[in-house]
Formats: structure tokens, C-alpha cells, sequence
């Protein structure tokens, strides 16, 4: 009977118990976690874990790996988890480059699942540039692919990434439909991770067109899935969002106290796109009280983070929320 040493390992990444990756491959011998399928598996735990430079290393050793024995399935998936590390990280043009190599190897290969994966990634890169109508576009190619297959946690997070977009371009109506498909491909699928992601994009939505009780409840058990299962960079989405509805329903003070817990969380994993939506709500709370020095900070230190990530029209934004002050 074949033995293989690395099983353990893709059945906790798989059923999502990430800290139990990790931990089960910091036991293995050097020669067993440092193979590409080891490095792999510990890139995709690592960056469910927050720990995105050091997943977008193992990714890198990952593909690197895998290109010199010619296993070009492994290269694929490894330059789509380092493309990933590289997005989280806030290098765009790294990002864009790694997605479009493993959509090129996806399509040589007939991968259909891979092809939505690396469609869904790219339309978030075309989004984190505010190019929505080409977000959109790779959304659908990807929604297409997912519903083909009928993969219903890869439609849950197309879907809520075209309701985030949806809802930015200012067209709720369609971003609070593309919520509900969202929330239902996620129950569909069983994964509470992406349920909490769906969650607080419909809740944001919500919240825009005035259900302010509604959008706090799914804010707030987006959040608790979300701590639950230890995905904090959906935490700290799912704290901003309560912080925006904090101030929408009249309580800055409460706001501050979410948006800065937020903050929190994108400094100590160091995600300059959390960061930058951070501050930016937190820039638009200081101005709804009148606290113009706070805002222009926020403002300021939005500007910059989103900067860094070659985001540049939301940086531009930003400065121009700093210069109308």
C-alpha cells in the first residue's frame, strides 16, 4: 500500500482546520514538508492563517519545485496560492502576472474549476484597481464555470465578490441580489468561512439602503464566524462594516471602538488593502463628528496603503477626500 506521508496534512486543509495543517506538517521529517505538495499545502494554510509572507514564500519554493519535475497541474496550483500571497500582500502587478500564468495553465490543461479559481482572483485584482466593469467580466466568466460544475463554495465567492463591486459602482439593487445568491451558494456548500464573507458583503449592501438592524445582525454573525474559524482578515472586514453601521445609526463613539479594533488586526498581519479600508471608514466617521485633524489622518494613511498596493485611483480618492477637508 502506497504511504503517503503528507495525507493527514491535505485532509486538515481541506476540511479547513488550518492550525492543524500547519501543526501536523511541523512534525513531519524536513525531507516530507519541504517537498513541493509540503510547501504547497503549508502556503494555503499559512495564508488562511493571515501569515501571507510566508505563504506567499512556500507558494514561490512551491512552483518552483513542481516546474522542475514538469508537473505542470502542481505549477498551476502553486502559482495561483503565491499569486494570492502576493494580492494579500498588496503587489498587484505580482498578482495580476501569477493569476494570468496559472488561468494560461488552467486552460491548457482543461482544468474548468482551476479557470473560474483564477477568473475570481483576477476580477479582484481588476477591482482592487477599480476597473469594475472588468471585475465584473471575470466574475462571470467564473460564476459560469463554478455553476457548470456545480461547486458551490467557488460560486459563493464569486458572488459575493461581484456584490462588494456591485455595491461600490453604486448599484445596490444589484449588488443586494448578488448578495442573496451568495448567502445561498455558501449554505449550499456548508463552508461557515464563506458564509461569513457572504454575510458581511450583504450586510454592507444592507446597510447602504437604510436595513441597518438587519445589516448589524449579519455583520455581527459574519464576525463570529470569522473568529470562529480563525479567518481574520474576514474579521476585520466584518468589524469595519460594524463600525460603518455604528456610525449610520448615530454612535461614532462605538464606530471608533470597531473601526480601531479592525485596524487592529490588518496592522498585525500586515494587509495594506484592510488597512486602507480601515482608515477609510475611519476617516469618514472622524469627518461625520467633525473631528478634521483624525480625518485627515485617516485620509492621509488610506492614501498611502492604498498606494502601495498600485491601487492608484483609490489613492487618488483618498487625497481628495483630504484636500476637501
Amino acid at each position: 500500500m502506497y504511504d503517503d506521508p503528507l495525507r493527514a496534512v491535505r485532509h486538515a486543509v481541506n476540511d479547513g482546520r488550518f492550525k492543524d495543517a500547519q501543526r501536523a506538517l511541523e512534525q513531519l521529517p524536513t525531507e516530507v514538508s519541504r517537498m513541493p505538495e509540503g510547501q504547497l499545502l503549508s502556503a494555503m494554510a499559512t495564508w488562511r492563517l493571515g501569515a501571507f509572507a510566508r505563504s506567499f514564500a512556500a507558494a514561490l519554493e512551491a512552483r518552483d519545485g513542481f516546474r522542475a519535475r514538469g508537473d505542470v497541474d502542481g505549477e498551476m496550483r502553486a502559482e495561483n496560492v503565491a499569486a494570492a500571497g502576493a494580492f494579500a500582500l498588496g503587489n498587484l502587478s505580482e498578482a495580476d502576472r501569477g493569476f494570468t500564468r496559472a488561468l494560461e495553465l488552467a486552460d491548457e490543461l482543461s482544468d474548468d474549476i482551476m479557470i473560474a479559481r483564477c477568473a475570481n482572483n483576477l476580477g479582484n485584482v481588476a477591482y482592487y484597481r477599480a476597473c469594475y466593469d472588468t471585475a465584473l467580466g471575470f466574475y462571470r466568466l467564473a460564476t459560469a464555470n463554478f455553476q457548470k460544475l456545480t461547486f458551490w463554495k467557488g460560486l459563493a465567492e464569486a458572488w459575493l465578490n461581484s456584490t462588494i463591486v456591485l455595491y461600490e459602482a453604486g448599484d445596490l439593487d444589484a449588488s443586494r441580489e448578488a448578495g442573496e445568491r451568495a448567502v445561498d451558494a455558501a449554505e449550499k456548500s456548508g463552508d461557515r468561512r464563506v458564509l461569513g464573507q457572504a454575510l458581511a458583503a450583504r450586510s454592507e449592501t444592507g446597510a447602504a439602503l437604510g436595513d441597518l438592524l438587519l445589516a448589524r445582525a449579519w455583520a455581527e454573525r459574519a464576525r463570529d464566524l470569522a473568529a470562529e474559524h480563525d479567518h481574520v482578515v474576514a474579521e476585520a472586514d466584518a468589524l469595519r462594516i460594524l463600525s460603518v453601521i455604528a456610525r449610520l445609526s448615530g454612535d461614532p463613539q462605538d464606530g471608533a471602538a470597531l473601526g480601531r479594533r479592525a485596524l487592529v488586526i490588518a496592522e498585525r498581519v500586515n494587509d495594506p488593502w484592510r488597512l486602507a479600508e480601515v482608515q477609510r471608514a475611519l476617516g469618514e466617521l472622524y469627518e461625520s463628528v467633525g473631528r478634521r485633524d483624525d480625518a485627515a489622518a485617516a485620509f492621509a494613511e488610506a492614501a498611502r496603503a492604498f498606494g502601495e498596493l498600485g491601487a492608484d485611483i483609490r489613492a487618488t480618492r483618498m487625497r481628495d477626500r483630504l484636500a476637501a477637508l
